[in-house]
């Protein structure tokens, strides 16, 4: 079968079982609107406040003065000019970490968009300004702004927020969960405003069982080869996974090629991942990352991958660098 019929049959068959998407769908700010402006930046999370998600996401890692700061990465490189400002704080690695530096010394840090090893763009169309200044934020901006964007504007938009590396930041001598927990607590900030998210399965129990945190809690799901944590991704889409997270968490966060069969997908009758089903099944909301509408999959556009998620894969929401298109195609179904 030629490429384009496969395409036209995927597509045929999705729009066939258009269904779910009418019931309620979680759109989720990836980083802010990190699609248009430097991503975490007070800046990135202002604009995708405006474009009316239901969530925004900050990544937290946690400065030398125990600051929580919203950041993707415990590194400072691809997302900042630390090179320029303090050449000579690089560790051995010849990486330049987050927990370094003081608060106050991050905010003489200029944000840019996300760089390549090489200094080139990850996304070469995205923001390329160079004049405007973008800087790091703490948790607790992000939250002030959020919190008072809803009261002036009577909205409800969430927080969707990841403990990044937290065995990287105890072997550091910090407990970034803690950290993280009571400064939604002393923003008042309700667990049903919150997602907490992980990729360390020993860190959910912990959050939930040492921690005592009762709103709703995502195990999220990488590939091994990434050594996001000493967590075995494998098993934990195994049955025995599965039945395991869903003791302490309330969903999962795959990573979107982990959705689909890809042979079921050229052979154009795409059919959810076996361990998919099952997870929805013990009840675990589906919420995979990331939609990018300027790094679609070859040869699908952004219509048929937002019909293979939200019909085939009947997920329960989604993350994404671009609102606008996701909120269109939501709220046409």
């Amino acid at each position: 079968m030629m490429k384009a019929n496969r395409l036209a049959l995927i597509a045929g068959t999705a729009l066939s079982l258009i269904s779910h998407t009418t019931a309620a769908f979680d759109i989720i700010a990836h980083r802010g609107a990190s699609g248009y402006l430097p991503e975490h930046t007070l800046e990135a999370a202002t604009l995708a406040y405006s474009q009316h998600p239901d969530f925004i996401e900050q990544d937290v890692v946690i400065s030398k003065d125990n600051i929580p700061v919203v950041l993707h990465d415990i590194h400072l490189e691809t997302v900042t000019d630390v090179e320029t400002v303090f050449p000579e704080r690089a560790r051995e690695d010849g990486r330049w970490y987050a927990r370094d530096f003081t608060f106050s010394e991050l905010l003489t840090l200029q944000v840019h968009e996300r760089q390549n090893a090489d200094g080139t763009p990850v996304f070469p169309n995205r923001y390329r300004g160079t004049s405007a200044r973008y800087r790091i934020a703490s948790l607790a901006e992000h939250i002030e702004l959020i919190t008072q964007l809803n009261r002036q504007l009577s909205q409800s938009i969430g927080f969707y927020t990841e403990i990044k590396s937290p065995a990287w930041h105890q072997s550091e001598g910090v407990d970034a969960s803690k950290i993280v927990l009571d400064t939604f607590s002393r923003a008042g900030i309700s667990e049903q405003q919150l997602y907490i998210q992980c990729f360390d399965f020993k860190e959910i129990k912990r959050i939930r069982h040492e921690l005592g945190y009762d709103g709703k809690l995502v195990m999220l799901i990488g590939d091994n080869a990434w050594q996001e944590s000493d967590t075995d991704y494998n098993w934990i889409m195994s049955d025995e996974g599965i039945a395991e997270v869903a003791k302490v968490a309330d969903g999962m966060g795959p990573w979107i090629p982990q959705l689909l069969k890809p042979d079921s997908i050229a052979a154009g009758k795409p059919v959810a991942q076996p361990w998919l089903r099952k997870a929805q099944e013990a009840g675990l909301i589906i919420h995979p990352y990331t939609f990018r509408a300027d790094a679609l999959p070859a040869g699908l556009s952004a219509q048929q991958v937002l019909l293979l998620l939200t019909n085939i894969a009947n997920v329960d929401g989604l993350f994404t660098d671009q609102i606008p298109p996701v909120k269109a195609f939501t709220e046409a179904q």
